[in-house]
Order: C-alpha cells, then sequence, then structure tokens
C-alpha cells in the first residue's frame, strides 16, 4: 500500500495532492445521482417527442434542453446532435462549459468540473438539492451554494501556480465537499456518495490506503494535468514567474517520475515473491490431489458393484409390469378404436354437409367475380350492354339506399334541454361562418388573425367555393373549427343537400332558391348550389370514431358500411365522381399493431399514422373535420388541398328566430308574439357579457330555450350556466317521473354557496350526482390524450360515478351518446358532454368544491395546459373558475403568464423561415384574464389579484364599440402590474396624448422586467418614449415611434417599419454599439443608408435580413457579417445585372445562403434572368414566377434560391 506523504517532503505540496484527491473521490460520489438525472431527462424527452430522428425532432429536443438550462443557452462544440436520441450523455454535455468535453462519451471520462457544471446548469438538479443553486456570480462568495464552491475549489486546485495548498484551505476543501455529499434531500441516502464521505474522512485523517496500482493511476493524471496546466499558464504569467513555474513544475515531475520508478520495482518484487508461493501451493495441491483420486475410485468401485445388483433386480420387476400393462393396454385400445371410428362417421357426415354450403358460397362469389371481370371485358371491346344492367342497376341501388338512409337521420331535437321536439334540420339550419386558410403567408405587422401560420380569406358561400379551386375540383379539403362551433351540422346539411340534389323532383337550383319555416318564406343566401353537389354521384359519411383504433384505410370503411346494408359493393363506384366525408378525426387513432404485423392486415399508412388512409383520385374529393389541434401540423399543398375555418353562426340573430319559432309553434303562440320575443331576447344579450358564447349555435340554442321559458339570468356566466343545468335536471326528472336522483346522502352545505340554493333546487337536491358529473368533468378535460378529453368511453364514466348515475345524467341531456350520419352501424358510440362549455363549467365547480385538493388540482392544469399552444385552451375554465374559487384562478393566471414567457422566449430563439409573430399569444390571454376579472365582479368575489405581464394597449378601447367595463378591467390590472410587465403592444392611430403617456409610465415603471416591445402607429410625432435601462429582447417599431436611449445588448429581433428620422438614427446608432446579439433584423422604408451601411458589420450574429423597398440591394450584401444565412428583399427595384450580382455573391460564401425576391419589380426580360440563372451550378432554385407589371417593359418576380456548398 502507498500513502501520499510519500511523495513530497513539502508539507504544502501534499496537501495540493490531497486536494486532487478529494475532487476525484467527490466526483465519484455525485456519479450515481449526475448519471440517473441524465438518464430520466433523456427518457422524459423521447417520451414527448417520439423516436424518429427527422430534424422537426431534433430541433424539438433542443428546443426543451433550452428550457432546461439554467442560462438558457446550450454548450454545442461539446455535443454531437445526431447522438441524442442513442446516447444521453450527449445531451448531459448541453450543460457543461463552453468547450472541451467533445470527446467525452459517458460520466466515468468526464472530469469534476463537467460534472459540476452539468449539475449547476440543469435546473432539474433543483429538486434534488436541499439548498438553491446559485445563479450567475454571487456578490458575496460565502452565499454561494455549495456546488458552486466546489467548482472553485477544482478550479483552485487545477490552476495553482505553485501546487501548495495550506492546512486551513484544505480543511475547507474537506468541509464542502463533505457537506456537499452530505445533503439531506438525497445524497445523504446514496450508497456511493457515502462512500466517497468516508474516504474523504480517511484521507482527511490520512488512514486512506491506496493500492500501488491506484496510486500510479492517480499521479499520472496529476502529471498529465500538470503538462497540460503548465501549457495554459504560460500565455498569461510574466517572464519571473514563468521560470518559477518551469522550476517548480520539473521538480514536481522528477519526484513523481522518481517514486514511479520506485513503485515499478516494488512491484516487480512482489511478482517475482507471489510466484515462488504459487510454486510451492502448486506442489502440495497436486500430491492432496493424487491421494484423493485413489480413495475415490475404491469407493467408486465397491459402489458400481452395489447398483449393478440392485438395477438387475429392478429390470425383472419392470418385465413383470410391462407384460401386465400390455395386456390391459390393447384392451383399451380396441375399445377406443371403435369409439373414434363411429366418431370419424358421424364427422364426416357434418363436413359434407358444411362442404356442400361452402361450395355453393364459392360458386355464388366465383359467379360474381366472373361478372364483374365480363364486365369489364365488353367495356374494353366497346359493349356496353353488360354495364347498362347489371353494373347501373347496382350503382342505383346503392346511390337509393344511402339517400334513403341519410334522409331518415337528418332531424335534429331543437335542444337539448327538451329532445323531444325533432324537427327536420332546414327548419333552424342557419349557415355558418367558413372562411379559407391560406398557409405560410406572411404578415409584416409580425400577426395573423388566428395562429402563426394562418391568414384568413373572405366568407366562402356557397358549395362550389368550397369544393373548386380556380376552377377546378379539390382532392382534400380539411375544415377546423371547436367543439360546439357547427362542423358535425355543417357535414349533416351538406349530406341532405346532396340528398335533395340527387332527388326526383330535385330541379335544377341555378334559380335563386327559398326555405321555409312555420309557412314563411325565407331568402337563403348560403349553400344553396345544389347543382354543384349534383355533379358528384356519391357521398359517402364515415364517422371516424367508429373506427377508431381498429382500421385505418378510409376505402375499406366505406366498404365495409355498404356491405353491412347487404347492397353490393363493386370497386368501378371509384370511378365516378365521389365526395368522402368524414367526421371526427380527432377522435380517431391508428390501430396498435403488434410487431411483425398480422399477415392478413395491410397497413400502408407509413411513417405518418396521425391521419387514416385515403384514397387518393382526381374523381374523389375528401373532406375531412376537426378541431384544430388535430391539423396543427398538417401540411397543405396549395394545389391539391385547402384548408377552412368554421367559428360558428354568420347570423345568430337568424338562428334565435328560428328556435323561437319552432318553439312557439308547439305552444300557440301568434307570430306578433313570435317577433316580440325574439326582440327581446336580442335586447337582453346585448346587455350581458356572452358575445364570445352566442354565435356557438350549440350554446346559443341553449340561451334560447332558457329565455324562452323565462329562467335567463342576467348578472354572470356561472348563473347562467347554473341554471341551465338545473333545467337539465329537471328535465330528467320530469321524463323518469322520479323526485330526485340521488341515492346516497351527501352534505350539501359544502357546496352550497356554488348551488346557490334557492335559485336552483334541483341542483341543490342532486348534489352526488352534480358531485360526479364534476369529477368527470375535470378528469376528462385534464386528460393529456387530446382524442379522450372531450369525448370518452363509458368506462372512463364509471371510474368516476356508478352506472346508475350515468344512466341518470343521460337522462339528463348533460352527457350525451355522439351517434353520426355513418351507413353502418356505430360501433364504439362515443359520450360526450353536451357542450365543452358545460364541461369547463362543471371541471370549475370541482375546483370550487375541492379547495382542500388545490395542489393536486394545480398540477392536473399545469400538466395539461403547458405550453404557447395549448395554454389558450385554458381560456373558459379561467373565466368560470374567477367566478367560483379565486385562489386558484389567482395561479391559474401566474401560470398562463410564465408559460406565455417562456413560449415568447422559445420562438425568439428559434430560427424559422416564418416570420415568427410573438405577440397573437399575449393579446388572446388578456382577453381571457379581461373576461375573468369581469365575471368575479359579476359574482360578488373577493378581490382578485390576476397576474398580467403582457399587455395590449389600443387606444380604439375608447371606442364606443367596446364595453367600458373591459377597459376599466384592464386598467385596473395594469396598475395591479404595472412594475412587472414583460411585454407590451401599444397600437395607437389617434392624437391621444393621455394613452401615449400611459406608455411611457408603464416602461418607466417596468425597466427591470420588459423584454419584448412593439409599438405601432403612434399618433404624435413630436412624443419621446424614453427607453432608458430596458434590457429589450425583441423591439418592433413603425411609423411616428420617438424612441431615444436605446440598449440593443440583449435583444435578437428588431425590426423597423417607416421609422422616424429621430427614431432611425437612435436605433441604427445604438445597434453599431451594443448589436452583437441581434439575429433577425427587418426594415422597411430605410433612409439613413450610411448608417445601416455602419451598423450592418458590427452585427456579428445576424441570420436573417429582410428589406422593404430598398434600391441598394447589391450594395448592402457587402457590409453584411459572415453568419447571414437568410436574405429576403421584399417589394424592391432590381435589375437583372443586380440579380446575377446576388447570385454570386451567395456562391462565393463560406456558408450555405437562402436567398429571396419576393414581389421584386424586374427592369429587365425576365425570362433572359431566369434562364441563366437556372444554368448557374452551385445554386438550388425553390421558386421562380413573375407577372407583368402596370409599368411597361417590367415585370413583378419572385425568386428563391440556396447555396449548394462543394463537399
Amino acid at each position: 500500500m502507498a500513502c501520499l506523504a510519500d511523495v513530497y517532503k513539502d508539507k504544502e505540496r501534499t496537501n495540493w495532492l490531497k486536494a486532487w484527491l478529494a475532487i476525484d473521490i467527490a466526483k465519484s460520489g455525485l456519479e450515481h445521482l449526475a448519471d440517473n438525472v441524465a438518464q430520466n431527462f433523456h427518457r422524459l424527452i423521447y417520451s414527448h417527442v417520439g423516436s424518429s430522428s427527422t430534424s422537426c425532432t431534433t430541433a424539438n429536443v433542443q428546443h426543451k434542453i433550452i428550457k432546461e438550462h439554467r442560462y438558457n443557452r446550450l454548450s454545442l462544440k461539446n455535443t454531437s446532435a445526431h447522438l441524442w436520441q442513442t446516447n444521453y450523455w450527449e445531451i448531459a454535455k448541453c450543460f457543461f462549459p463552453p468547450d472541451g468535453y467533445a470527446a467525452t462519451s459517458s460520466i466515468q471520462d468526464t472530469d469534476f468540473n463537467g460534472v459540476i457544471s452539468f449539475m449547476l446548469n440543469f435546473k432539474r438538479f433543483d429538486s434534488s438539492l436541499s439548498f438553491p443553486i446559485t445563479t450567475g456570480k454571487p456578490t458575496n462568495p460565502m452565499s454561494a451554494c455549495l456546488l458552486y464552491k466546489a467548482r472553485e475549489i477544482g478550479k483552485a486546485v487545477r490552476h495553482s501556480s505553485v501546487m501548495k495548498v495550506t492546512d486551513v484551505e484544505l480543511l475547507d476543501y474537506f468541509t464542502t465537499l463533505s457537506n456537499l455529499l452530505n445533503d439531506s434531500r438525497y445524497l445523504i441516502g446514496d450508497s456511493d456518495a457515502q462512500k466517497a464521505v468516508k474516504k474523504l474522512e480517511e484521507l482527511k485523517k490520512d488512514t486512506l490506503l491506496l493500492t500501488t496500482a491506484e496510486m500510479m493511476h492517480f499521479l499520472e493524471a496529476v502529471d498529465a494535468t500538470l503538462k497540460k496546466h503548465l501549457k495554459d499558464v504560460a500565455k498569461d504569467v510574466v517572464d519571473t514567474s514563468l521560470i518559477e513555474l518551469r522550476e517548480n513544475t520539473a521538480l514536481c515531475i522528477d519526484k513523481i517520475t522518481d517514486y514511479m520508478d520506485t513503485c515499478k520495482e516494488e512491484l516487480a518484487k512482489e511478482a517475482v515473491s507471489q510466484k515462488q508461493d504459487f510454486d510451492k501451493n502448486a506442489d502440495k495441491c497436486m500430491k492432496d490431489y493424487n491421494e484423493l483420486t485413489v480413495s475415490r475410485k475404491k469407493d467408486f468401485d465397491g459402489n458400481a458393484d452395489k447398483r449393478t445388483l440392485a438395477f438387475n433386480e429392478r429390470a425383472d420387476k419392470c418385465t413383470q409390469d410391462y407384460g401386465k400393462l400390455t395386456a390391459t393396454g390393447k384392451t383399451d385400445f380396441d375399445e377406443n378404436a371403435e369409439k373414434r371410428k363411429q366418431e370419424y362417421d358421424t364427422l364426416t357426415v357434418t363436413r359434407k354437409k358444411d362442404f356442400d354450403k361452402n361450395a355453393k358460397k364459392r360458386k355464388k362469389d366465383f359467379d360474381e367475380n366472373a361478372e364483374k371481370h365480363m364486365r369489364k371485358i365488353n367495356e374494353q371491346c366497346g359493349n356496353t350492354s353488360f354495364t347498362e344492367t347489371s353494373y347501373k342497376k347496382s350503382s342505383e341501388e346503392i346511390q337509393a339506399c344511402i339517400i334513403e338512409q341519410y334522409r331518415a337521420m337528418c332531424v335534429v331535437p331543437v335542444s337539448m334541454l327538451d329532445p323531444n321536439i325533432d324537427v327536420p334540420l332546414e327548419r333552424i339550419y342557419v349557415p355558418p361562418s367558413i372562411k379559407a386558410l391560406k398557409r405560410g403567408q406572411d404578415d409584416i405587422h409580425g400577426g395573423s388573425e388566428m395562429d402563426k401560420s394562418s391568414t384568413m380569406k373572405s366568407d366562402v358561400n356557397c358549395y362550389k367555393e368550397l369544393l373548386h379551386r380556380d376552377g377546378n375540383p379539390v382532392n382534400t379539403i380539411y375544415i377546423q373549427g371547436d367543439p360546439g362551433c357547427g362542423k358535425t351540422t355543417f357535414s349533416t346539411k351538406l349530406v341532405l343537400d346532396w340528398c335533395n340534389a340527387h332527388s326526383e323532383n330535385g330541379a335544377s337550383t341555378k334559380k335563386k332558391r327559398k326555405v321555409t319555416t312555420r309557412g314563411k318564406a325565407s331568402n337563403r343566401t348560403g349553400f344553396s348550389d345544389l347543382d354543384t353537389l349534383r355533379d358528384y354521384k356519391f357521398l359517402f359519411f364515415v364517422s371516424l370514431r367508429d373506427y377508431s383504433g381498429t382500421m385505418c384505410n378510409v376505402s375499406q370503411m366505406v366498404e365495409e358500411a355498404i356491405q353491412s346494408n347487404k347492397l353490393p359493393w363493386d370497386d368501378s363506384v371509384w370511378e365516378h365522381k365521389c365526395i368522402v366525408l368524414t367526421d371526427a378525426a380527432d377522435e380517431w387513432y391508428h390501430p396498435d399493431l403488434s410487431y411483425p404485423p398480422p399477415r392478413d392486415y395491410t397497413c400502408r399508412c407509413g411513417k405518418d399514422q396521425s391521419m387514416p388512409l385515403y384514397l387518393q383520385r382526381k374523381n374523389i374529393t375528401n373532406i375531412i373535420t376537426a378541431r384544430p389541434w388535430k391539423l396543427a401540423n398538417r401540411r397543405m399543398s396549395d394545389s391539391l388541398t385547402c384548408m377552412f375555418q368554421i367559428s360558428g353562426v354568420a347570423n345568430y340573430q337568424t338562428l334565435a328566430r328560428n328556435v323561437i319559432y319552432v318553439l312557439a309553434e308547439k305552444d300557440g303562440i301568434s307570430q306578433k308574439a313570435q317577433q316580440g320575443k325574439c326582440n327581446d331576447f336580442l335586447e337582453k344579450l346585448e346587455k350581458n357579457n356572452m358575445g364570445n358564447l352566442i354565435i356557438i349555435p350549440a350554446i346559443c340554442v341553449q340561451l334560447v330555450h332558457q329565455f324562452y321559458v323565462g329562467r335567463l339570468m342576467e348578472d354572470s356566466l356561472c348563473s347562467i350556466y347554473m341554471n341551465m343545468l338545473d333545467m337539465h335536471i329537471a328535465n330528467g326528472l320530469h321524463k323518469l317521473q322520479i323526485e330526485d336522483f340521488d341515492t346516497e346522502e351527501i352534505c350539501v352545505k359544502e357546496i352550497e354557496h356554488i348551488f346557490e340554493t334557492g335559485k336552483n333546487e334541483y341542483m341543490s337536491a342532486n348534489g352526488s350526482l352534480i358531485r360526479s358529473a364534476c369529477a368527470l368533468a375535470f378528469k376528462t378535460l385534464t386528460d393529456s390524450s387530446k382524442e379522450s378529453s372531450l369525448v370518452f368511453a363509458e368506462n372512463t364514466m364509471t371510474n368516476h360515478m356508478t352506472k346508475t348515475q350515468v344512466d341518470y345524467l343521460l337522462q339528463t341531456g348533460i352527457i350525451t351518446k355522439k351517434k353520426s350520419l355513418a351507413l353502418s352501424q356505430q360501433k364504439n358510440i362515443p359520450y360526450m358532454f353536451v357542450h365543452k362549455t358545460i364541461q369547463e363549467f362543471l371541471a370549475s365547480m370541482h375546483i370550487a368544491i375541492n379547495q382542500t385538493d388545490i395542489e393536486d388540482i394545480l398540477k392536473d392544469i399545469q400538466r395539461v395546459y403547458c405550453d404557447g399552444e395549448s395554454i389558450l385552451d385554458i381560456g373558459q375554465l379561467f373565466i368560470f373558475t374567477c367566478g367560483m374559487c379565486v385562489p386558484v384562478a389567482e395561479r391559474m393566471s401566474k401560470h398562463m403568464m410564465d408559460v406565455i414567457t417562456s413560449d415568447m422566449e422559445s420562438k425568439l430563439l428559434s430560427i424559422s423561415d416564418q416570420i415568427i409573430d410573438l405577440f397573437s399569444t399575449p393579446y388572446l390571454a388578456q382577453r381571457i384574464l379581461l373576461g375573468g376579472f369581469i365575471e368575479r365582479l359579476a359574482n360578488k368575489q373577493p378581490c382578485l389579484q390576476l397576474t398580467l405581464t403582457h399587455i395590449a394597449l389600443d387606444d380604439a378601447l375608447d371606442d364606443f364599440r367596446i364595453p367600458r367595463k373591459e377597459i376599466d378591467a384592464l386598467n385596473t390590472l395594469i396598475d395591479m402590474n404595472i412594475s412587472n410587465i414583460t411585454s407590451m403592444d401599444a397600437f395607437f392611430c389617434y392624437n391621444s396624448q393621455q394613452e401615449l403617456n400611459r406608455v411611457q409610465e408603464i416602461i418607466s415603471q417596468s425597466r427591470e422586467s420588459l423584454s419584448y416591445l412593439r409599438l405601432r402607429d403612434l399618433g404624435q410625432s413630436d412624443l419621446q418614449l424614453d427607453l432608458q435601462g430596458l434590457k429589450l429582447k425583441s423591439l418592433f417599431c413603425s411609423r411616428n415611434s420617438v424612441l431615444s436611449n436605446l440598449d440593443c445588448t440583449y435583444m435578437r429581433s428588431c425590426s423597423i417599419l417607416y421609422p422616424t428620422p429621430l427614431s432611425e438614427m437612435c436605433i441604427l446608432q445604438s445597434m453599431s454599439i451594443t448589436g452583437k446579439n441581434i439575429t433577425s433584423l427587418q426594415l422597411m422604408d430605410d433612409q439613413s443608408i450610411d448608417l445601416l451601411c455602419a451598423a450592418l458589420p458590427t452585427l456579428t450574429s445576424l441570420h436573417t435580413l429582410i428589406l422593404y423597398g430598398t434600391n441598394l440591394a447589391v450594395t448592402l450584401l457587402y457590409y453584411l457579417p459572415e453568419s447571414i444565412r437568410k436574405v429576403v428583399y421584399r417589394a424592391s427595384d432590381v435589375s437583372a445585372q443586380d440579380v446575377k450580382s446576388m447570385v454570386e455573391w451567395s456562391k462565393s460564401r463560406y456558408a450555405c445562403v437562402r436567398f429571396e425576391l419576393l414581389d421584386c419589380r424586374l427592369t429587365a426580360n425576365e425570362s433572359d434572368t431566369f434562364n441563366w440563372m437556372k444554368q448557374q451550378d452551385g445554386i438550388d432554385i425553390t421558386q421562380c414566377e413573375s407577372v407583368p407589371s402596370i409599368v411597361k417593359d417590367h415585370f413583378r418576380i419572385s425568386i428563391s434560391w440556396s447555396t449548394i456548398l462543394s463537399k
């Protein structure tokens, strides 16, 4: 055994070696924790993003890693992204120091500094340690956490120029490392950590013994570090210190070398000694073995004789037994043979009958198949007599059958509150508001009306606009919409209109059509062109939920449905023009195939199994309806695919009148009285905060019914929905002729304030049923699977209530079975709440009822609504909760703002081909918070401290169209949060000095937190906005914004549109000095060309440059930094020579560059320019289009290309 004291005679140098060994021991104690955290995070990431290795998946993984980094930056020099999926340590290396760890592949070959940096930078270690982890460099070193102190110990030992450590320093090192390994949260129970603590204590007391091999390994590591350290520090020390360092280092190396030689000699001597001992022991063992062999042989011979005698005796006995058994077995065999013969004769007769029956079936199938092939032969030979007899008869039979079935099902209840009033759909139907979505269209103001990738076009008012594009039929049509907005109703009306178009009396619809309601004619303005539908021979309606998890081929679903109606099927049906209408794609999921898949299963879906497989033919139009989340990531082809947004009825007043007319017809009310009720209802709506709900058809009908029977409340949404549920329960009790539903006792007092006893007697009297419904609503709404959050199976319900309660809820209409127009008998009829807002209201009641479980409730909410795509779905649940449970509402608002902040940060850091709108989600979130604050007031809840850190200001709020209570609510919430605003979007088109002063006030109060600022069309050009002290990450300013004291140090995105001269000068000068971190720059109508040319070379991180209307396109290229990867010119004037110069410039870059000229005016023959580009090597042209300009001999061109780097 060896001791460190033997290496140096100098005590402080021995201390230095002890410190080295202490660091190595501490690393071994931390390895188990660090390795486990790295593996768990790797599994968590790939369980969310999937196992594919696409660039999209890698980007998603990188985004999740950034979110977990304490400083939101990755050490990409250390890691290889293509290894992330297979090696969890490659992901861990993203949290290491900036470089120096590319060669490490596991925690074992990672040094102490790498492991400690991993733990300091990775947020997930917060939950594994009892102390808060230090962020940044602490002003007081004594206040730093143990991890930070441990890293400083490593630096001090590694970078010591004299390789000495005092006794006091060494004692402090031992104390810090031991305290870290004894942390009470996790490490105190980790066996590896505690072994390391024990070793540190032994090292501290000089009782730790190392083997010679261990000592040599340790000294070699120190030797290598010393040599490396000598090279590193030589650059920074003065000559005198350098000489001293070299002498000390050489002395240390000589002593280490001498000691290593001594160790080698000791090893050689020990090896000779061990060999001699081995030879002696081998001779002794050989002698003992020979003696044992002789003894064992004698024992074996005696035992063999004994065993032979016993075997002979046993053989005689077995021979006698075998003879007896043979005789018995022969008798049994004869008896069994006779029995089997009789059974065989009986089976032969049965099989013959089955064979005859099967032969007849096979003959029938053969005849049908022969008929099919004969028809094809006759068609090819020009003989159509066969086709026009049996085939035409078969097609007409299929069409007539499905028309009859569709018409029988196109009857709907007027209201779920009285499902007994069934009328034809046409009696109450009002055309929906349907708009076409154009994917990927940029908005220079940074926004879109719907989402980040879609812009809305004009309303679609007829089937031709829906089914055709540029006069040609569309192959695939997606119709997306939120629950209850009318997707299924529109599908039902489409089916009914198709039936009418093919009826015997279906006259041409080229003339104006009318629809009557109770004898009164009303002009129909939308979707009345039945001639368009008459061009389609067949319309097949498929409810995808019926095939969820069982079938993935839509054409097979159609064939099965036709055959289930005992109709002959022929594939030639697909040769006609067909519409295949598939409903509820969001409730379908792909069958879970075993591996290897069954031989008889033919799945051709490939990697994309998010949607079923559709038959793609020019004569077939596939229409798919779904909720928006299902279609969020679908790739849309501009030529073959269209997407539409359905957002409720186009005219809710007409729908309200139609419903009132039908309800009044039942009661025999006069037409004058009907009109009076309609006017009263519409007048009452104007007074209530229900503008966002009344356009939803399902809710509009419910509210009309409430009003009709005199129960529509006026004070709050919670009261309206409470009343609606009370009517549902009363309706169910009336149908069953019973007094109440509850079969078990429940203490109603705990939820009495929610039930509002007295106003809603049926709710109060059936608390147990309502509580079960509330639990079901909350658990399904927070289900991690979106397919089952709104539509669920019966076993999901019985997890929260009894079967009897399920039946009761069905009778009330609160829960419904979701039926469809499907031709086949529905297999998996799912359950759902009558509308999503009913489900959200009940879920909010569950929150209020269970306030003792707030932490668990909030965890469920935060788990589901956790990113920018899902956070807005929390809106209606939040508004109801503001009216019933203030503590949870306050924490929900904080969660919403935190998620939006994280989402904005993620968007800002991402590199995308699209212009990303940072402010659309914050604006919609603000509307949600305003709705919640107003609902709190309406329900007289206590003071509500909502968190609103992302605000949108618009002086149009003072317009008379905006309710005063919304303006007051916004001002109140801003005052509550004025010192913590993170983003502000200010849009002013009027000269409102008061509002402009408000903007400056917010900027001044939130200097420490404001990171995102958008200023648009400020009305007064003489008001300067002082940005002193702001650490902006994103700035967007346009027109009359006048800025001063701008600091771009933290900025990554900047957009300047039509700036004032002062603002332009302020921004460009600031960029030149502090803009090195800007990655995206967008400019329009820039006038200060000299300042821009001076600023561009200093933007050393610039990735994307977008310029509008510039006349110096080529000149600016030569000022761009090396980091540039994308250049876009919009609406600019260019010449043919300019285009050639741009191509040559892009080819001269050392990295791949994407170049886009969009809607630019070319002063030359565009065909010559296009032909020249196509002949160029080294570029990949992705777009090349032109249209004549209004200016003679000019063309509007759009060209895009990317450079191809040579290998």
